[in-house]
């Protein structure tokens, strides 16, 4: 792709998130117009003396990390429910005595949309890159015409926040994936959510979290990610996203960590969990991962390691996955082109 047409992609891209009148049809017109940018590549051999994956019983022993008692929940309150037409909207906030004891007690938001069709529907749970942005909400609403209700979960933390040590970036990763779970506790008490029926979704860290919490979790069905990844040391380390390299040099910085490689090495010795760990436990039929392979914020060999994290290679399985030649935004940007995939591929 050619620097005019990366340079119309992203202004598509920043107006289509913006500006929320013309946000769709925005979007729409990136995506026809990277419709001739995706490949059906062959699968790439990944370097194993760098990929080594956990056996199912080291995984299952991680497990425990997840855990959390029913009576972490202190209360659940629920905001009314406004139509949008085909849609509604509730704002839940959920609030949790900290499972892991050490930010005290925090409220969790959901903000549930639900479809307009009769009966108990199949749910998506949307997690964030960040914060919930207007991606997220088309998203969900896109869901919604598709006849699935959606949850957008709020993260509580921000991989961005640079006052956090490095050594607390799993914790924030586990805090996630509980509160993910305490959603779906939620989500089986009421009528109009098919509890065999709950599926995951994010893009970009949003797709990290959805894979970390796909391995984790057996109640949710099958999961699909938009250039998401693994090894999360090596994806910090790598990256050309401003604001993961603002994180990663000021925490260095503070932390006295003289080099990038001597962070990657640090990173790898204090963390206890990364998506590449839980991939063993699921099946790689229930698992769709977009990838980009002009990808610079999330590189595209750590997308490929989620990809294979998930693969049996010695039984001839692996996810379904897509894989486009353009970067991160206008792979991201074709969401909607995707969710049409995802929910034929969750139906199957």
């Amino acid at each position: 792709m050619n620097i005019t047409a990366a340079t119309l992609y992203t202004a598509i891209l920043i107006s289509a998130v913006s500006t929320s009148l013309r946000a769709e049809t925005a979007l729409a017109e990136l995506e026809g117009a990277g419709r001739a940018a995706e490949l059906t590549l062959p699968i790439p051999v990944i370097d194993t003396a760098d990929f080594q994956r956990l056996t199912p019983e080291e995984a299952a022993k991680r497990l425990p990390l997840f855990d959390y008692r029913k009576t972490d929940v202190l209360s659940v309150t629920r905001g009314a429910q406004v139509s949008h037409g085909k849609y509604s909207v509730e704002t839940i906030e959920m609030r949790i005595n900290d499972p892991l004891g050490q930010v005290g007690e925090f409220t969790q938001v959901f903000t549930v949309y639900r479809t307009d069709r009769p009966g108990p529907r199949p749910t998506v749970l949307i997690s964030p890159p960040f914060i919930p942005q207007k991606i997220d909400t088309l998203s969900a609403r896109h869901f919604t015409r598709k006849g699935y209700n959606a949850v957008v979960i709020t993260p509580f933390e921000s991989l961005t926040d640079t006052s956090r040590p490095l050594d607390k970036v799993d914790d924030m990763l586990i805090r996630y994936t509980i509160t993910l779970r305490m959603c779906i506790d939620l989500l089986e008490t009421m009528p109009e959510m098919d509890s065999g029926k709950i599926y995951a979704y994010g893009i970009s860290m949003g797709g990290i979290r959805t894979s970390l919490a796909f391995g984790v979790e057996p109640r949710i069905r099958k999961a699909a990610e938009i250039v998401g990844g693994g090894d999360i040391p090596g994806i910090i380390a790598d990256t050309r996203f401003k604001l993961l390299e603002e994180l990663r040099d000021t925490r260095m910085k503070i932390e006295g960590i003289a080099t990038v490689e001597d962070f990657r090495v640090y990173m790898k010795k204090v963390m206890t969990v990364d998506p590449l760990d839980f991939g063993v436990l699921r099946n790689p039929e229930d698992i769709y991962l977009v990838l980009g392979r002009g990808d610079k914020f999330v590189r595209y060999p750590y997308q490929e390691k989620l990809f294979h994290s998930f693969s049996r290679p010695a039984e001839g399985r692996y996810p379904e996955a897509k894989r486009s030649i353009v970067g991160h935004i206008p792979t991201a940007a074709k969401f909607n082109r995707y969710i049409n995939l995802f929910v034929e591929f969750f139906e199957r």
